[in-house]
């Protein structure tokens, strides 16, 4: 566990580190470090409880519990500066854990996913998107920010949501310069 006066590091892509510049992103959501067996066959366990020393997982197959897990970023209260943005100190509000693919329109919304209203010559509704950069110099559009979502995180930890791998939800907020 950090210190409670230690500001820990955090990083983002160029994108989101503007989208939490805009107010869009104010949750991460991180993969469980140093748990391999969690992380490539996430179906293998199920969270017992998330408390003060962190998550709990038990091993369905053999009944085993795992040693407890503390959240990389902390618990609420937990200070964070940006890598990229120094200038940007967090602060980190909630903790939580879940599969990647319980996100909702409202999570991806929190993750930074933003609405483009579509041009006149597109069909359909809205896209979503504009934190996953194209190769052709803009960003990846979808249909819905749950799919604009799936696609940001394929880009962090491959095969993630095909497994429904285990991440923290962190909320944050910016503290004020």
């Amino acid at each position: 566990m950090p210190l409670p006066d230690a500001v820990l590091p955090v990083s983002f892509s160029p994108a989101l580190v503007a989208a939490v510049r805009a107010g869009r992103k104010t949750v991460t959501r991180r993969r469980f470090p140093g748990l391999p067996g969690l992380l490539e066959a996430p179906d293998r366990y199920r969270l017992l409880e998330l408390d003060a020393a962190g998550a709990h997982f038990e091993d369905v197959a053999t009944g085993c519990r795992l040693p407890g897990q503390a959240c990389p970023l902390g618990p609420p209260g937990q200070r964070l500066h940006l890598s990229q943005a120094p200038e940007l100190e967090l602060v980190v509000t909630a903790v939580g854990v879940e599969r990647v693919r319980a996100i909702t329109a409202a999570g991806a919304r929190a993750e930074g996913i933003r609405e483009r209203p579509p041009a006149r010559h597109e069909p359909g509704g809205a896209r979503w998107g504009g934190v996953a950069p194209d190769p052709a110099g803009g960003f990846h559009w979808h249909p819905d920010p749950v799919t604009a979502f799936a696609h940001l995180l394929g880009g962090f930890y491959p095969g993630a949501w095909e497994r429904n791998a285990w991440v923290w939800v962190v909320g944050f907020r910016v503290l004020a310069p």
